[in-house]
């Protein structure tokens, strides 16, 4: 008897959980329409007072219910980003950026290359891929169409991009040429090259991986290289999402990604390599978001990784303070000097609270 009671409550729970997915689908539906209509009166895809609303229901619909509300909160939230992911697509297809014109990705084969082509071709662009890991076919019907197409974007290693500029300055291609690399100073002399061959250039730096899908978390760096229409072309493309889009001198864009990405990256490198051998057979939450952190920097492409610290000019003073720091914790901890110890973190606290 108790047998068959489980297997009548485990079916009652799996008719539940058609149920909930059936709802959660049924759900989006309702939000992509919600889009639509957001669409006609030029309204915002992300309004944050509303999911603050929903969140706030959630949480008092499950308390009334006998149901933590974090975890009623959790559903609503991955939810409401499923909704966004949707009417985000939906934008992108509405907006037709790319409709009637065609793209070229030199690098499109590698990780970011794929991403950018499924991005540019969600907007209508008839993108081709440039790449020697690309199949003849397409590296053929791309190298016809680099030199007429409206955006040529190099999702190519700064070096390799360069070289690129160096090479097109004699017949520059007569569409936006656009670069996403992470370091901008071997770029700067290039590019001006470029512009002086008669090229519309742009340097754009989307800060995320390719394995993004929500926009929203992610910054767009729009770096100015002299050419507002170029820079404005660029930003089109991100115009219709709702990534955030941050300007600066394409000067200062190494200065800030030395804090960024190389002092960030070295951090969690540095973590990984200071583990131990053998895992530990207790982990403390703090210590499993630094090793998740960690995990992911570590299984990224070392190449990339590697030019974020050695072609930035400012990684090393970056690496300076990281250093420094470590210094000043041992020496308080070795000094037994709590006031010190205490100096540092509020140091820490009011430098993490800046943003």
């Amino acid at each position: 008897m108790a047998h068959a009671d489980l297997d009548a409550l485990r079916e009652q729970i799996r008719k539940l959980d058609e149920e909930i997915v059936a709802r959660a689908a049924e759900r989006v539906e309702l939000a992509r329409r919600v889009g639509e209509l957001k669409r006609a009166q030029a309204l915002p895809t992300v309004d944050f007072g509303q999911e603050r609303l929903v969140l706030e229901r959630a949480r008092a619909a499950a308390l009334e219910r006998g149901l933590a509300p974090e975890v009623a909160e959790d559903m609503l939230a991955q939810l409401i980003r499923a909704s966004v992911i949707a009417q985000d697509m939906d934008r992108l297809r509405h907006a037709a950026v790319g409709a009637g014109r065609k793209a070229v990705v030199v690098g499109g084969a590698g990780r970011m290359g794929r991403w950018l082509t499924k991005f540019l071709a969600a907007q209508g662009f008839d993108v081709g891929i440039l790449d020697p890991a690309a199949s003849e076919g397409e590296n053929a019907w791309s190298a016809d169409a680099l030199r007429t197409a409206d955006f040529v974007i190099c999702a190519t290693p700064p070096a390799a991009t360069a070289a690129l500029y160096r090479e097109w300055a004699s017949r520059p291609p007569t569409g936006l040429v656009v670069d996403i690399a992470s370091i901008k100073t071997p770029l700067l002399e290039p590019i001006r090259a470029l512009h002086a061959a008669g090229a519309r250039v742009a340097s754009i730096h989307p800060m995320f991986g390719p394995s993004i899908v929500l926009l929203r978390e992610a910054d767009v760096v729009i770096c100015d290289t002299g050419d507002a229409d170029a820079a404005a072309g660029a930003e089109q493309l991100f115009r219709s999402t709702t990534a955030r889009i941050v300007r600066m001198p394409i000067e200062e864009h190494d200065r800030v990604m030395a804090d960024v990405l190389s002092l960030a990256h070295a951090t969690a490198i540095a973590f990984a390599c200071a583990l131990p051998d053998a895992a530990q057979p207790v982990r403390s939450t703090t210590f499993q978001a630094l090793e998740a952190l960690a995990a992911a920097v570590v299984r990224e492409s070392a190449e990339v990784y590697y030019e974020v610290q050695a072609e930035n000019p400012y990684s090393a003073a970056a690496l300076e303070r990281m250093r420094s720091a470590l210094e000043r914790i041992g020496a308080a901890v070795r000094g037994r000097d709590a006031a010190e110890f205490r100096t540092m973190l509020d140091a820490g606290r009011s430098r993490t609270s800046r943003g």
